[in-house]
């Protein structure tokens, strides 16, 4: 039976997954990896561990089947989105990659807003400027390290760097191209407008091609690296938000998928090209070809649970265990917010000025308290993105997929459906996006004909649980929510002085 290779390059983590033509997970491994800040608000990789990490997760897969590394049938790739790793011509890091999270451009940010309105770069990208977007550090390296943005033969994205170590050939797709605020939405064509504007070299940008289609072959130096056969090929690949949403099956308008993972995601599959003209959600182009994106993000989902069980109670408790004290607190937390700004906002805001926000909190709040309101300040940030997603397309919410680290644990799920006001669905884990890369790997080696028959057939529709909301509890959020969406607008001239002082 034909076995397919799933890669994803994580922030924290990579995970390698071999998937069979069932669809089931033969084997997988995870390697951990640590990030550098250099100087404050600066967030880099060192590439070379991704590399590593590569070679190690393999070499966990072949400790348990000698063979198993040589019996792959087809190989794709994700990984985080946004940032870049500046190469030369073969491919080798000339510098360690500036990620998503980096604040550095804060300065190019203000050009780029100052260049083009928000409905302007909507019109032509699907996004208006964000401080994660890899235009803005591309930008930074031009303005602040001239020499090193003069060797540079393509910047690529992460996933796409890792790529080039085993097929030698630099290229990106379009789902991963169009989060770097550098893609004409329509043409599905570098921007020549943007490009010509910031007086950008356009061959310092790789081709883009389709998630499905065949990008290369391992080469006889990554085979001798990785252990892999020469002349596997290697499918194009994906973003990892796409990534995700192939894992869970959401590949038709129906399906709406909500990521709680160190940040989150609300990501609704169309088959027509929508935007929000303000630029409050992101148009992103679908792994799925044919396919568009409308996605709602916020920075700190998982990441503001974990900053307050680890920075504010000093892992006095676990992750679960401060779950399961946040489930004993009543819902609305008596009436303690909490906006979870930790890193600035995506969606709606676009603000990366904002900060993290308890507000209410009294003598009468407890531990408890505190842990659900964090829950429930990051399930209404993504609320919020569900809201204007219905707006912009005009359709109601049928269910809700939710996926990631949140949805192991039920306050996670239950508390979706509550303020949601939908079904929220909760999957059997298969492997995140290292999983979805597994099924581009596996269209694009020909075995099957779309996405959708990969999702059929490996089973991604059939939902293993479903919590269904609770109408009186929705009520009490609803009130709460209205609070919220007003606090933002309360503040914000707070958090623009106290970013600024």
């Amino acid at each position: 039976m034909k076995r397919y290779l799933g890669i994803d390059l994580g922030t924290s983590s990579l995970k390698v997954v071999i998937v069979n033509q069932r669809g089931e997970i033969i084997n997988s491994s995870t390697i951990n990896y640590a990030v550098k800040i250099p100087n404050e608000g600066w967030v880099e990789q060192d590439p070379n561990q991704w590399i590593n990490a590569l070679k190690e997760a393999l070499a966990d897969l072949k400790k348990l089947d000698s063979q198993i590394l040589q019996e792959i049938h087809a190989i794709s790739v994700t990984g985080q989105m946004h940032g870049i790793v500046p190469v030369n011509p073969s491919g080798q890091a000339l510098h360690d990659a500036i990620i998503w999270s980096d604040r550095r451009n804060e300065q190019e940010l203000s050009a780029l807003q100052t260049e083009l309105t928000n409905e302007e770069w909507v019109a032509i990208t699907g996004n208006r400027p964000n401080i994660s977007f890899t235009l803005g550090k591309i930008l930074w390296v031009k303005n602040h390290q001239y020499g090193l943005y003069e060797k540079t033969d393509k910047f690529l994205l992460p996933k796409d760097f890792l790529r080039m170590q085993l097929t030698g050939i630099a290229e990106t797709d379009y789902s991963d191209a169009s989060a770097t605020l550098l893609l004409d939405i329509r043409t599905l064509n570098w921007s020549e407008k943007i490009i010509s504007l910031f007086q950008l070299d356009r061959s310092k940008f790789p081709e883009i091609k389709s998630s499905i289609s065949f990008s290369g072959s391992i080469t006889r130096n990554s085979a001798k690296m990785f252990g892999l056969k020469e002349g596997t090929p290697v499918i194009c690949g994906c973003g990892d938000a796409q990534a995700q949403a192939l894992g869970n099956g959401i590949l038709h308008p129906k399906d709406w998928l909500c990521t709680i993972g160190t940040s989150g995601q609300l990501f609704v599959s169309t088959e027509r090209l929508a935007m929000e003209k303000s630029g409050k959600l992101h148009t992103l182009v679908h792994a799925d070809p044919g396919s568009w994106v409308l996605m709602g993000a916020t920075l700190s989902a998982g990441m503001s649970f974990k900053w307050l069980a680890e920075s504010i109670f000093d892992s006095q408790l676990g992750i679960k265990e401060l779950l399961d004290l946040a489930s004993t607190a009543s819902a609305g937390s008596k009436n303690l917010l909490f906006l979870p700004y930790l890193f600035g906002e995506r969606s709606p805001y676009m603000d990366e000025r904002a900060k993290g926000t308890f507000i209410g909190l009294t003598n009468e709040h407890t531990k408890s308290d505190l842990a659900r309101a964090v829950v429930e300040g990051v399930l209404f940030s993504l609320y919020q993105s569900f809201r204007i997603v219905e707006e912009t397309i005009g359709e109601k919410c049928k269910y809700l997929v939710l996926s990631g680290g949140g949805a192991q644990h039920d306050l996670w799920v239950r508390t979706a459906a509550d303020i949601f006001n939908v079904p929220v669905v909760r999957n059997n884990s298969r492997g995140g996006g290292a999983y979805g890369v597994a099924m581009l790997a596996a269209v694009g080696a020909g075995d099957f004909n779309t996405l959708s028959q990969v999702a059929e057939m490996w089973g991604l529709y059939q939902h293993e649980m479903i919590y269904d909301p609770n109408t009186v509890l929705h009520e009490k959020y609803e009130k709460l929510y209205q609070v919220y969406v007003s606090a933002y607008d309360s503040l914000k001239e707070i958090f623009h002085r106290l970013h600024d002082s």
